[in-house]
Formats: C-alpha cells, structure tokens, sequence
C-alpha cells in the first residue's frame, strides 16, 4: 500500500484551508444578505408608512377593514374565490398583520361553514379565533355543507361547546343543532349568561320532543327564527319582549293562537306550513278564542297555510291591528273562500295597510275582487298562483281597476305583480285602458280640475303570464310610450323570452 508523501498532504491541507476561507466568506455573505433583507423589509415598511392608509387614525382604519370583512365575508364568489377573513388581511403585510392581530373588532363576525372533512381544523381555528375577540360583542353563523344525517350520527359537540363558552358574549347568533342530548347539554349552560342577545336563529336537524329553554332569561332578545321541526309548545322565550318571530313548519292554529296572546309588543311575525286541521288539546285554556289579542305595534303579517278550515279563522278573530301595513297569505283558498273572507275582515280596520301578497290557489276573480274589497288602502298588491285550473285577471277584475268604474277597486295602487295562468289575450285592450288611465290621466285630472284623483298613478307593473301573450302593434305602441314616460312595466311568458319595459 502507498504511504502518501508529505507534499500530497501539503497539498490536501491548503485545499482545506482554502475551503474553510470560502465557506466563511460565504457565511458572512449569507449574514450580510440577512441584513440587507431586514434592511430592505424596514425600508418597505417605512416606505408603507407613507401610504394614505397608514395615516388613517386607529378607529377608521378599523372601521374600513371591518366593512371589507362584512361585505365579503364568508361568501365565496362565483368563482370559487376564498372569503376574505381576518386571517386573509393579516397576510397582505407585517403592518396590516400587527394591526388585525391587535384589533378585537374585526373578529367579532363569525360565519363558520361545517364541513365533517375539514372539522378538526375547523375546530382548532375557531378556539384561535374567538380568543382574539377580547370581550367584544359577537354575531356568528353556524351552516353546513352536509347533509343533516352526518351531524345527526356524529354531531358537532365541540364547536357547540366552544361557542357556549362566549356566550356572555353573543349578540346576534344563528346555528343548526342535532337531536343529541351532549349537543343541547353543551348548548344549555349558555341559558343563564346571555346579557347581550337581541337575534336569535336555531335550525333543528330533525323534530325533537324535549322542552328547550335556552333563550328563557335573554333580557335583550328581541328577535326569534325557529326553523323547521320546532314544536311551538315545547320553546320557552321572553316573548312578552319580542318585537320579531318566524316559525316555519307545521304551526297550529292553538299554538299561534296563544303566541299572539303571549306577544303584545310584537312588530313582526310570519308562521309558515299552518295545519289548521290539527289542535293541541292542552294549549286551549278557556280564554283561548273568547279573548282578543292586544297587537297594537304589529306592521307585517305572514301565514302560509298547508290546509284550511274553520279553525282557521280563529288565529286572529275580530282583532284591531291599528299599526298593520303588510300582510301576506298563501294557501289552498279555492275550495275556502268564506275562510279567507273571515281572515280577511281582521284587517278591515288597518288604516296604515299598502302592502298585500296573496299565494297558492283561488278559484276566480270574483272571489279575489270579494278579498281586495277588504284592504281599500292597499298601494302594492303580489299576487302569485300556482295551479293552471284557474285564470285569472279576467274583464271582471280589469273593470273593476278602470277609474270610469262607480265602485273603483284599489284607488290607492301603485305597484302591481302578477305571476300566474291569465286570460289577458282576451283582454288586452283593457289592460292598455287601465294603465294609461292609471299612469297618465290620473294625474292630468288632478291637475285640471285642480282636486284630487280618483286614483293614485300606478309606477310599477309586471305580469309573468303561463302561456305567450299576445300583444297587438296598436297596444305595444301604447304600451311603449307610457314606458318611455315613466312606468315600469314586464309582461313576461314563462314560456318564452320575455317582453320588458324600462
């Protein structure tokens, strides 16, 4: 075997010494461009400094992030863009993450979207969050992605209990919850600590049959939303406090009924799916139906009725409603027209009424001119039917909104929508004479005779016919001048493409 010589090893030591002197200097490169990135990173924040946000005092620098994260937040766009969030503005610069981190405000709106792939992270980052809230009144929003089944058989405890454990903190909440007893136990301990609530909306999975009493001592809690599969009876709340409610599946007649008992200061209500064919025999206490609800300060009014009968009539009964200005019925009325006649009479006496929608099915015209007999003050009428057994805006109707008529229908109108099977090919002429008396002479006979009008000028009209209309080159032209004169009319075919005014 070689020895090696003593020059080789010479040799080998230089090298190593000079390998040793690069790699230093390449060291002392590496630090100088460390320094030099800090210093450029310092230069840029200076040069940040500058800009007009960065001069803008705490507080509207604050309000201006707060409104990009209200506008965008949460709400993926068309196409497929990710929400903007707190965490999203703390990436665009050390400058704006140093602000976010420090600025309890912009946390304070919650829109979690569940999704049982992404849950534990989902869980970990709202811990992270709601620790950055400081204290701040909070809004949040629990929705899914999945179907109610998988939070059924694997519910979402731990989000539930990371909520419940602000809850001193909530403002305006809205979450879905299971049928499962770990999930309302999590929820409940909320029920004693809820000084700031005033909105409150609660999704049930599926129907539950246990007393719920989460909202019982809420001393602020002026709004409710229960939907669906909430059993009316079982809910206990402050509703003597309550100035908005909405129910949204299968309500009876008895439990609204003693809701409207229940709620004098209401302003706003809507029960949707009435089964008025169903009574609950413990809710009718004796004074039930003999007594009139007191509902001075209600203005908006829905019922949706799955079925009807003469239970029906007994929600309201001879009530004053002196504050009432909308109201909105939907049900099978067809085969029920002395039932609707009844209801309709609650509002007779409702002198601020001007806006009325009416839905499902009713058998004719005639029957329709009975129920706007009833509400002469009415300034936008939505009518919307979805049966083609029945056509309606018939000659009957029309007359009936011509002015030249003795006993004019609707005097007030100013707004009319219509979506339905008509007959108006039969009577488009008489549709061109009620809009133009009603758009254009109504105010020429104020101004000549120097009184008031008969009628008020209609501003607004759309029609969506079922089938093609028919309109003539005479009536278009007609019709094509009140448009360019101000009205705002669509006559549309649910067929084809529609025909709209500007």
């Amino acid at each position: 075997e070689r020895v090696p010589h003593d020059s080789d090893n010479e040799i080998r030591n230089a090298v190593l010494r000079q390998v040793a002197a690069v790699k230093s200097e390449m060291e002392q490169t590496r630090a100088l461009l460390r320094e030099q990135s800090k210093e450029c990173l310092r230069l840029y924040s200076k040069l940040n400094s500058l800009s007009p946000i960065e001069r803008l005092p705490a507080e509207i620098k604050t309000e201006i992030f707060h409104y990009v994260l209200l506008s965008k937040n949460f709400h993926t766009t068309k196409g497929g863009d990710l929400p903007v969030t707190p965490f999203f503005l703390g990436k665009i610069c050390q400058s704006w993450r140093n602000f976010v981190w420090s600025s309890p405000m912009l946390w304070t709106d919650i829109h979690l979207c569940l999704s049982k792939r992404r849950y534990e992270s989902q869980t970990n980052l709202l811990c992270e969050w709601l620790s950055r809230t400081a204290g701040c009144a909070l809004s949040f929003h629990l929705t899914t992605v999945d179907l109610s089944r998988t939070w059924i058989l694997d519910p979402p405890k731990e989000i539930l209990v990371a909520f419940a454990s602000v809850s001193t903190q909530w403002k305006e909440i809205e979450f879905f919850i299971p049928d499962n007893k770990d999930c309302f136990d999590a929820i409940s301990v909320a029920k004693t600590s809820l000084p700031l609530l005033t909105t409150a909306t609660v999704r049930l999975l599926e129907a539950v049959e246990r007393k719920i009493d989460l909202f019982s001592m809420a001393p602020q809690l002026s709004a409710l939303h229960l939907y669906p599969e909430f059993y009316l009876d079982t809910v206990t709340a402050p509703w003597h406090q309550l100035r908005e409610f909405s129910h949204s599946e299968a309500s009876t007649v008895d439990e609204i009924r003693g809701f409207l008992h229940k709620a004098p200061n209401i302003v706003r209500c809507s029960f949707n799916d009435i089964n008025s064919e169903m009574l609950k025999p413990w809710l009718l206490t004796q004074d039930l139906f003999d007594r009139s609800p007191m509902l001075e300060y209600l203005e908006y009014l829905k019922f949706s009725f799955r079925s009807l009968n003469t239970e029906s009539t007994r929600i309201l009964g001879p009530v004053k409603l002196p504050s009432l200005r909308e109201i909105s019925l939907s049900g099978p009325f067809d085969s029920s027209l002395p039932i609707l006649d009844s209801i309709m009479t609650s509002f007779h006496s409702s002198p601020l009424l001007e806006k009325f929608t009416l839905g499902g099915t009713i058998s004719s015209d005639h029957d329709l001119i009975r129920v706007l007999e009833k509400i002469p003050s009415i300034r936008d009428l939505c009518l919307s039917f979805n049966t083609n057994r029945y056509k309606l805006l018939t000659n009957e109707l029309l007359q009936r909104l011509c002015p030249s008529h003795e006993n004019i229908l609707l005097p007030n109108l100013r707004s009319l929508t219509y979506d339905g099977p008509t007959s108006l090919n039969r009577h488009m002429r008489l549709l061109r004479d009620v809009l133009v008396y009603r758009f254009r002479q109504s105010t020429l006979h104020s101004t000549e005779m120097h009184s008031e009008p008969r009628t008020s000028q209609i501003r607004s009209v759309t029609v969506i016919a079922e089938d093609k209309l028919d309109i003539g080159s005479d009536i278009q032209h007609d019709l094509d001048t009140l448009v360019q004169e101000g009205l705002v009319l669509s006559l549309t075919s649910a067929r084809i493409e529609p025909w709209f005014g500007a």
